[in-house]
Formats: C-alpha cells, sequence, structure tokens
C-alpha cells in the first residue's frame, strides 16, 4: 500500500468583508490563520500597520460568526469594543465563516496609478509632423517612473486623454513628450492652435509594463515614428548610470518630414562609447542614406550570437514584421520587449484609456496583428472628430502609409438598369474606385459542397497586386489585458529555465524603482506580513510544505507589482508564469535554499529603511537561490523517475497492463517495465495516466475501473492494440477513510470494498479469456500488509479478499498455463496524491488521532521501523511477473519490512 499522505485542512470557513462603500469582497480562512493574513495571500489589502494587535489600524466589526480574538494590547481594542463585537483581522482567527464590516472603502484594498498636476513649460515644433511637449509637475518628487513607460494626459479644454511614453529619462525635472501631429486630432489643434507655457494640465500614470531591464548583456533597440521617443528615455538612462552596455539603435519613419531628434541621438551616441546608431526612411523619394525598413538594416553583429536583449516600439505591422523577420532567420534573443502602437477607433472621450504612446488617439493592441513584409511606418493622430461630408478629404482617403492608393476616378451610379454578362460583373466585383484589386479565378456559379471548407485564393491576400496578408494559421483570439492594449516580453523556454527567474528579477528591480521610499506603514505592514506568512513552510533545508510555499511566494512577489499602481506590470509579471512554474517544478521538492524565506523578511526590512541597494541586492541573490532551488528539484524529480533497479530486457516483446498507474506504486512498476522492455498499456480513472503513457511511449486507457464496464474497456483496449496481454498487474486500491469500525457507515463499507476488491475481481474476470486462450500468462496482484491493521477494517478486508482471489485463481488456472501471485506491501513513502482517493481528511482532534494510529501501528509491526520505497515495492512486483518467477504461482510476497500482515 502507498503510505497515505493526510491531505491539506479543509475545514476553510468563508469571511465575506463588507466595505462602506457596498462592496463585499468574499475569502477563505483557515482555522489556525488570522484573517488579515487570509486576506493579504488572496490579494484583498485591508487596513493594517502592525500585524500583531498592536495599533488598531485594522479594526473591523464582527455582524455575525464565532471567533477567537486572538492577542492585543487594550490601546488597539478595549474590552468594551470586544464586548460590543469589535475585532482586529491580524489577531483574530476563525471558528466559523464571518461577516465583518471594514472601516474603509473597497478602494484601499486596490492601489491605483496616482494624477499629478503639471505646467506646460515648452511646446516646440520639430518636424512638419511631430512636436515636442514639456511639462514640469510640482510633485516630481512623488513621480517616478521607468525608462520606457507611458502617462495619460489629460488634454486641455475637453475631457478626453492621450497617451505619450516619456522621451526624458527619470532622474531628469522636466519631462517631455514626442507626439505626432495630425490636423483634426484633440491633442494635435491643442498644441497647433492652443498651447503656450504656462497652460496647466494633469496626467495619470506611469502605465506599462515596457522597460529598460537591468542586466549586463547587449541591447538592440528599434524605434519606429514617435516610438522613439521611450528609446530616447532609455537611452538618456543609460548615460546617466554610466552603463558601457554594447546598444545598437535603428530608427525608421515613413518620410522624411517625421525625422525628428536627429542631434539628440548624434549626441548621446558621441557620449557613450558602446553605442552605435542608423536610421532608415520608407519613402523612396528620400534624401537619407538607407531607404527601406528597420528589418534591413538589422546585421549579424547587432545580434551577438542571440544573448542579447531587442527592445522594439513601434505601430503593430513593424512589430510583427520584427517578428516575422526573426522567426524567419531561425533567430530567438534572449529578451524580447515590445510595444504597440496603432490608431483609436475613436476620438471621443474616454476615461483613463490604457492608449498607447503614440500620436493621438493611438492604443496599445491587445492582441497580434500578423503581417508578411515589414510595412511602412506609419503614424496618424486618429480619426477627426467630425466625419466629412461626400467629397471631402479626396486625398488622403486614398492613400496608406503616404502612398496613393486608390486614385480618383468618376464613377456612374450602379444598377440604374444596367444588365451586364457574367464576366462584366466579375470585373465590375474585382475593382474598387475603378482599379482592378482582386483577380477573380473563377465564373462565381459553383456552389459549394455541405460542410468543405474554404477554398484557397492566393490573390485575395493582395491589394493591388502586393501580397499583404500572409496565408498563416488563425490563432485563438485572446482576452483583452486590462487597459487594452499590448505590451509584451518573449524569453526562449521561459517555463524550462533559468530565465523566468530572471524575466521576474529585472521586472522586480522596476517596480523596485517605483515604490522604495514611497510606501506608506500600511503597505509595508502588508508586505512584512506576506513576508512572514511563508516562513512556516521551510525549515532549515528543507520544504515542510512546497505547495504552500509556493503560494504565499506568489503573494509576496504579486504585492510589490501591485503597489506600483501599476496593473500592466502586475499583469506582465504574471504572465511569466512564474507560481505555474513552481508549482509543477516544486511539487514533489523537499530541498529549499535556506536563505529564501529570509529574503523575503529582509527585503522588506530593506524597503522600511529606503535602502535601496540592499533591496536591490537582495532581489538578485533572491533570485539566484530561487534559480538553484528549482534547478534542484528538477533534478530530484528526474531522479526519482529513474527506477533504481533495472534487469535490462527482462520484458522485451512483453504487452504488459498496470492498473492504477497514474501514480504512486502503479507508476514506479510501469517505469521499470518501460525500462525493461515492455510494452504498456496503463490504465487509471485519471487522466494523468496519459501524460505518463506518453512518455513511456505506452497507450493510456481511462477508465473507471471499479465497474465492469471499465475494467472490460480497459482489456478491450489492450487486446485492440496488440492482440494480447502477456502480464497483468492488479494496482488499484487504497484505503479511503481511518477509524475505528463502528464509525463507518454501511456506504463507506461498500465504498471501500470497490475500491480495493472489485476492481482486482473485475479486471481479471475480463483479461482472463484471452490468457486461457493462448494458454498463457501472468497476474500479479498488489494486496496489502494491511489485513492486519488498525482504523480500516473495510480495507484489511477487502485485501484479505485480494489474498483469497490470488490463491484461488492460481490453482483454477495452473492448467491453463496462468500464473497468478501477489505482494503485500506495507507502508511505503510516495510523493504527495495527484489524484485524491475520494475520503475527507481528518478534520477533527479524534479523526487526527485514528489516522495518526494506524500509522504508529504500521511502524510498529515493521521489524525494520521504516517505511518502504516505491523502488521495493516495483522490485517485487516486476520479479512475480517476470520469467524469473515461472516457478511461483498461487503466493503472496509481503514486502513490509519483516510485517508478515
Amino acid at each position: 500500500m502507498n503510505h497515505p499522505v493526510a491531505q491539506q485542512d479543509s475545514s476553510q470557513h468563508q469571511v465575506a468583508l463588507s466595505f462602506e462603500d457596498g462592496v463585499t469582497r468574499f475569502i477563505t480562512c483557515a482555522p489556525d490563520q488570522t484573517v488579515a493574513d487570509a486576506s493579504y495571500r488572496q490579494r484583498i489589502n485591508i487596513p493594517l500597520d502592525c500585524r500583531d494587535g498592536a495599533c488598531g489600524t485594522c479594526k473591523a466589526f464582527c455582524e455575525s460568526g464565532d471567533y477567537d480574538g486572538g492577542t492585543y494590547i487594550d490601546d488597539a481594542l478595549t474590552a468594551d469594543e470586544a464586548e460590543e463585537g469589535y475585532v482586529l483581522p491580524c489577531s483574530m482567527t476563525p471558528k466559523s465563516d464571518l461577516v465583518l464590516r471594514i472601516a474603509s472603502t473597497s478602494a484601499v484594498a486596490k492601489t491605483q496609478a496616482a494624477t499629478f498636476p503639471a505646467t506646460v513649460t515648452a511646446v516646440e515644433r520639430l518636424s512638419p509632423t511631430t512636436m515636442s511637449l514639456t511639462l514640469k509637475t510640482p510633485d516630481r518628487d512623488e513621480l517616478a517612473f521607468l525608462p520606457g513607460q507611458y502617462v495619460n494626459i489629460a488634454v486641455p479644454g475637453t475631457e478626453a486623454t492621450r497617451s505619450y511614453s516619456f522621451s526624458s529619462a527619470p532622474d531628469e525635472e522636466e519631462l517631455s513628450f514626442l507626439i505626432k501631429i495630425t490636423p483634426g486630432g484633440v491633442m494635435s489643434d491643442y498644441l497647433t492652435e492652443r498651447a503656450k507655457p504656462g497652460d496647466e494640465l494633469t496626467f495619470t500614470g506611469p502605465h506599462g509594463s515596457f522597460f529598460l531591464r537591468e542586466a549586463g548583456r547587449p541591447v538592440l533597440l528599434l524605434a519606429g515614428g514617435t516610438g522613439l521617443a521611450p528609446i530616447l528615455s532609455i537611452l538618456r538612462t543609460m548615460r546617466a548610470s554610466g552603463s558601457t552596455r554594447p546598444a545598437h539603435l535603428i530608427y525608421g519613419v515613413t518620410t522624411d518630414d517625421d525625422l525628428v531628434e536627429m542631434d539628440t541621438v548624434r549626441q548621446l551616441a558621441a557620449e557613450m562609447e558602446n553605442v552605435t546608431w542608423d536610421y532608415c526612411v520608407s519613402d523612396s523619394a528620400s534624401t537619407a542614406p538607407n531607404k527601406g525598413y528597420v528589418t534591413t538594416l538589422i546585421r549579424d553583429e547587432h545580434l551577438h550570437g542571440g544573448d542579447l536583449a531587442v527592445y522594439l516600439c513601434g505601430p503593430p505591422p513593424m512589430v510583427e514584421a520584427v517578428r516575422k523577420h526573426f522567426a524567419d532567420d531561425g533567430f530567438e534573443p534572449t529578451g524580447f520587449y515590445y510595444e504597440k502602437f496603432a490608431l483609436a477607433t475613436t476620438p471621443d472621450p474616454t476615461p483613463e484609456p490604457a492608449a498607447g504612446p503614440e500620436g493621438e488617439g493611438s492604443f496599445h493592441e491587445n492582441f497580434p496583428t500578423p503581417t508578411t513584409h515589414p510595412n511602412p511606418i506609419t503614424e496618424s493622430e486618429g480619426v477627426p472628430e467630425t466625419v466629412p461630408e461626400l467629397g471631402e478629404n479626396v486625398t488622403e482617403g486614398r492613400r496608406l502609409a503616404g502612398q496613393e492608393i486608390f486614385p480618383r476616378v468618376e464613377r456612374t451610379a450602379s444598377g440604374g438598369g444596367v444588365v451586364r454578362s457574367v464576366a462584366e460583373d466579375i470585373d465590375v466585383a474585382s475593382r474598387v474606385a475603378g482599379q482592378r484589386i482582386w483577380v477573380g479565378t473563377g465564373n462565381g456559379t459553383r456552389e459549394l459542397d455541405a460542410g468543405e471548407g474554404l477554398r484557397e485564393n492566393a490573390e485575395a491576400r493582395g491589394i493591388a497586386g502586393q501580397q499583404v496578408l500572409a496565408a498563416e494559421a488563425i490563432e485563438p483570439l485572446v482576452a483583452p489585458a486590462p487597459g487594452g492594449y499590448e505590451i509584451g516580453e518573449e524569453h526562449p523556454s521561459v517555463h524550462e529555465s533559468d530565465a523566468v527567474f530572471e524575466a521576474r528579477q529585472a521586472l522586480e528591480l522596476g517596480a523596485l524603482e517605483l515604490t522604495i521610499g514611497r510606501l506608506t506603514s500600511q503597505q509595508l505592514a502588508g508586505y512584512r506580513l506576506l513576508a512572514e506568512s511563508a516562513v512556516p513552510y521551510v525549515d532549515g533545508d528543507r520544504f515542510v510544505d512546497a505547495a504552500a510555499y509556493t503560494e504565499t511566494n506568489a503573494a509576496f512577489h504579486d504585492y510589490l507589482f501591485s503597489l506600483t499602481g501599476n496593473e500592466h506590470l502586475l499583469q506582465a509579471y504574471r504572465a511569466l508564469g512564474v507560481k505555474g512554474h513552481m508549482e509543477t517544478t516544486l511539487r514533489n521538492a523537499t530541498w529549499c535554499d535556506p536563505r529564501c524565506t529570509q529574503d523575503h523578511l529582509d527585503i522588506v526590512t530593506a524597503f522600511e529603511s529606503g535602502d535601496r541597494a540592499t533591496a536591490r541586492r537582495l532581489i538578485v541573490e533572491h533570485a539566484e537561490r530561487s534559480k538553484v532551488t528549482t534547478r534542484r528539484a528538477m533534478a530530484d524529480a528526474e531522479a526519482a523517475k529513474r527506477p533504481r533497479f533495472i534487469t535490462p530486457g527482462r520484458f522485451d516483446g512483453k504487452v504488459v497492463v498496470v492498473t492504477g498507474a497514474a501514480q504512486g506504486i502503479g507508476e514506479q512498476t510501469a517505469r521499470r517495465i518501460a525500462a525493461e522492455g515492455g510494452e504498456l498499456v496503463l490504465a487509471d480513472r485519471s487522466s494523468l495516466v496519459e501524460g505518463l503513457a506518453e512518455e513511456l511511449s505506452g497507450h493510456p486507457v481511462t477508465a473507471d475501473l471499479e465497474t465492469w464496464d471499465g475494467a472490460e474497456a480497459a482489456v478491450a483496449a489492450a487486446l485492440a492494440r496488440h492482440g494480447r496481454i502477456d502480464v497483468l498487474i492488479n494496482n488499484v486500491g487504497g484505503a479511503i477513510w481511518f477509524k475505528p469500525f463502528t464509525e463507518f457507515t454501511p456506504e463507506q463499507i461498500e465504498a471501500e470494498i470497490r475500491r480495493s476488491l472489485m476492481t482486482t475481481l473485475f479486471t481479471c474476470r475480463a483479461a482472463l479469456p484471452a490468457m486461457t486462450g493462448r494458454g498463457q500468462g501472468v497476474i500479479v496482484n498488489v494486496s496489502s500488509a494491511a489485513t492486519r491493521g488498525v482504523h480500516r477494517i473495510p480495507y484489511s478486508a477487502a485485501k484479505g479478499g485480494i489474498n483469497a482471489i490470488t490463491a484461488s485463481l492460481a490453482l483454477e488456472c495452473a492448467e491453463s498455463g496462468i500464473r497468478v501471485a501477489a505482494t503485500a506491501p506495507g507502508g511505503t513513502d510516495a510523493p504527495p496524491r495527484r489524484i485524491p482517493r475520494g475520503g475527507t481528511p481528518p478534520e477533527t482532534d479524534q479523526e487526527k488521532a485514528w489516522f495518526q494510529a494506524h500509522i504508529d501501528q504500521t511502524l510498529e509491526t515493521s521489524l525494520m521501523k521504516r517505511y518502504g520505497t516505491l523502488d521495493e515495492q516495483a522490485a517485487a512486483i516486476t520479479f512475480l511477473a517476470s520469467d524469473e518467477a515461472s516457478y511461483i504461482t498461487g503466493t503472496v510476497l509481503p514486502v513490509a519490512g519483516g510485517d508478515l500482515g
């Protein structure tokens, strides 16, 4: 039998947090957990300042439910207040479901971007198409941003906001922006007609997760149009920090009029020894030395063999063109960070649009816009505020990227009683504004067959003879991210390598710059609460509970990003999948770097003291320790998969069916048989068996073997695939409840018998006809030493039945050339179950005592006073299943350290 591992206590209580503004949030809380701890772990940041009942900041009123008020001082909560029903969530633990009235609005549970007042200090026309705007805010000390981020600026005299990236560095007093000008745009009209130094406005932010990550590797900076602004901020930051990272900038625009800040770029390159740059213009009439697109200027020497970070800001066609360019060349940079901006669909005022930093009315896209060639970089400020009358705007409406696509032609009214031939109809239908756009490939009379797929027409992917849309598989649409934009980053094998922690480190260093020295005492108290919450789950260098550590660790790291007020930054962190990566790699981990939980505490201490240098060092060191921990866990997991004992070729050519194969003894037995050449059919009620079968090149069968139909289906699948069954290993079983026999209900007794007896009976009955027909076969049943044990009598009875089946079938089937034997495992160490047995875990003290009694009895009756290993159990099973045991039948082999059962 597998060693039953006590499942996590399920006696969770639901706590309703009722805020003053009428919003109610629900959390779950364990009986030994404070409400504040549960709240913060579930990302609801209620008021908090001390964490230990010393200040009263979190004071709330309990409207219903039972609880333990915990320990606190009278200054925090008086006896009269406690008598009235007031509580301190930082000290109280629930005894039932609760309803708490929180003395604040729900907004306290969220951290939002700040709004800053500002004054215009300069408005400058940089070129016929681009202007710069310079602002100064009296709250400059409170504004922290990262090079590459953007803000939403409220346009004076309107209710509209537009979004622009900083072109200035974070340490500069004044804030500068580059803005594309298009007649009719809200911001364009303001800048060209009304703006003057001294104007007052507001902006909100910073926003976005596109920013310079700190690392030593080279960078390739790609800027399209006014996407140059965040790149300038990045370069200025590198200059200010004395960075020696090799950097190459490629700047691309549509026309010569769009070229701006050339002197600034030259100056930056001259002052930074490792910075080089180039530029291009897509207009063929340009006087620039390079005509074409950004991708044409990317050289091998700029790519450093892939060990570089690429920062790309431009419109969607440019971003997708670069991504395709890299993909076609088989190039995968270590880090690829991009920000897309595109035109807005409407100029109507909308509150706080998460717009992109390009021109007015622009926004960051939710999902990729595939394209197959590097389209010219196009900027336009958005849709004019009024729709022109028919006949107006006859020039711009016929252009794409500055090139006239649809020339003006005289049109005749359609219809009018004119009768056309089929050929004429096809010709008319394939033209736009009189110009032939799509070449017809048929006569238009063929009817589609029912259910037939769409017919490919390559001509339909072009405009004016130029291919625009490549034939690509259509990917499912992704739900829009908060804010309606796309900022992204990509890393090679991010979920299977150290890259996931390097990416987290880079984001956290950015979040640190936005928050350190700016957090309130309440925010710091919440941060420390989350740091402390992970401590109980690590003891020295051993995990006490790896799953709980993963959960609390994720809440700790989430919290710092939530404090930035930048939802995009939080989403960027979550998109890395750190938590999922850790859940997978640490599932069965036992070792943890002993500094990991202390790092959490020390990081908070550094924040409390405003020690930026120490906080930065700790974040970097913590990332390294996280890498070491997961590397060790992955190595241990791989080692655990390899059977400790192997007899090569012992099962060559044999078809072996293993039931209950998804985990535990069944899984380890399957691994050994695969290593010894067997052809496996793996049956289990859990779909987890599919992954194991794929790994071992076996055939999975998902079936409920507690039923005859399930057993018959498993055997039928094996026969259909291989035509025979040489060995059947019946491993399904396991105690569901642990308590005195008098506590079992009739239904529970029947459930135990179905699980641990009927599964073997049914599968033997299903497999024997095929074995008898061939005159050979082996059946190995997995019984248990618990035929003599306490607090699992129905299970013991079922396993006694397995012993009887083994002896009787061996006698009955011997003449048919079939051997039947069994093993009787004792207590066995196994990883936590991924498939629950179905019973409820022990909750009360009495139930826990009953559970512990059966463990104690198992150890006491074993002469070796220990639990067995999965390899030791698999060794006995595979021996009996092999030809080495050809003279053994009707025998039950105890594998229990001397416990004979």
